[in-house]
């Protein structure tokens, strides 16, 4: 236990402290991009939708047409968005890395923050919770979202908000949090479905 709690320790220190050279050199190529105008318009676009507003409309979508399949994909991927939520402000937290425009005072920033730290990216890992939940129990419309959650994640490095790490971490831990949650709804959903097959037989059987 103590073991582990200094490898955690570790890592937390690590991860709030250094930035890699590919990292940093990706980083000032890319947002030297900011100077086309066209382009940060486009990741500005990207990562307010990100907010909510693209969530907002997709569930709107799902809840009216998207019919029982739709709800349940709906109903695991708020429960997935939810968790992601809930673990990546205690991770951030926790590690405290300051977010790039703060370690960089040369390097702009081009959006308000939400909060105050950067590991892992929220947007990013909630945008690939729900791809994860989607690609288990809605996989066309996984495929749809797959290109917005990686513009997501890209605008948010564009705008100096995080490090490359920083949405690279959020992805992976989006799409193992959403697929997750999906899986357990799928089996969920065979138990149901099984037992009313079984119940059914039995019911005309005793007729």
């Amino acid at each position: 236990m103590l073991a582990g709690s200094s490898g955690f320790r570790i890592i937390t220190a690590y991860c709030a402290a250094h930035i890699t050279p590919l990292e940093a050199r990706f980083m000032r190529r890319f947002c030297l991009l900011s100077r086309i105008r066209p382009l940060t318009f486009v990741f500005k676009t990207a990562s307010r939708l990100g907010d909510w507003p693209l969530w907002a409309a997709l569930g709107i979508c799902l809840l009216l047409l998207g019919g029982p399949q739709g709800r349940l994909a709906l109903m695991a991927g708020g429960i997935a968005v939810a968790l992601s939520v809930t673990v990546f402000k205690l991770l951030k937290h926790r590690i405290g890395r300051p977010r790039p425009f703060e370690s960089w005072r040369q390097l702009p920033c081009l959006l308000a923050p939400p909060d105050k730290f950067s590991f892992p990216s929220g947007h990013t890992m909630t945008a690939f919770a729900i791809h994860g939940t989607f690609s288990v129990l809605l996989p066309g419309i996984a495929l749809l979202i797959l290109p917005a959650a990686v513009l997501i994640a890209l605008s948010r490095v564009f705008l100096g908000l995080h490090y490359p790490s920083d949405v690279l971490a959020g992805g992976l831990l989006g799409t193992a949090i959403g697929y997750g949650v999906a899986q357990v709804f799928r089996i969920s959903g065979r138990g149901v479905r099984d037992a009313k097959i079984i119940g059914d037989r039995t019911a005309g059987l005793n007729l």
